[in-house]
């Protein structure tokens, strides 16, 4: 947790920081201007979203573009140790490159326990901690950083970022999560 650079952001209470910033911003009258900007208001910029949030805002940028069904499928059965069947039924139920939070509960829970049976065999133990870190930190993701509050479901293309748990810290994480949430202010004023 602590090497993934996002061990503050579990410590804080993100939905009353998100909530009490839209508050601001609907107060200021900034919601309802297209670009969000006033000359002389305040925005939120990347220097708050580090200090508030405690991400990185230094490091690689975020380079993905849409992932298939197929490479989803993938994904969750590598990085997660999902079954095979399961993967296919969580990615057709979805209806694309995402996974819901109760499957990644379910696999957090399963991914736990086998490190727990796994004792004595260090590898086998340290593969099932890491999936299950992923697990944790994908839904962490979906619920904390790039929220939308009508979902029930994250995308499947962050694992991406999540591959090697100790890098985690090396991407820009408060770039990512301030472009997300103007584009979801952008997309909710229009």
């Amino acid at each position: 947790m602590a090497a993934s650079g996002m061990r503050d952001l579990c410590t804080l209470g993100y939905h009353t920081i998100y909530n009490g910033m839209l508050a601001v911003l609907q107060r200021d009258g900034i919601l309802r201007h297209p670009h969000f900007i006033y000359p002389g208001e305040i925005t939120i910029t990347l220097d708050d979203v580090a200090r508030l949030l405690h991400l990185p805002i230094r490091g690689t940028l975020f380079h993905h573009g849409r992932m298939t069904k197929a490479e989803a499928q993938e994904m969750l059965i590598t990085e997660l140790g999902a079954d095979t069947d399961d993967a296919l039924e969580e990615v057709e139920w979805t209806r694309g490159a995402h996974v819901l939070f109760s499957f990644l509960q379910r696999q957090y829970d399963a991914e736990l326990t086998a490190a727990h049976q796994a004792e004595g065999d260090e590898l086998e133990q340290a593969t099932h901690i890491e999936r299950a870190l992923r697990c944790y930190f994908l839904y962490f993701i979906g619920t904390q950083l790039f929220v939308d509050t009508s979902s029930t479901y994250t995308y499947v293309v962050y694992l991406t970022y999540l591959s090697d748990t100790a890098c985690i810290h090396e991407y820009n994480w408060g770039a990512a999560v301030l472009t997300y949430n103007y584009h979801r202010l952008e997309e909710e004023c229009l």
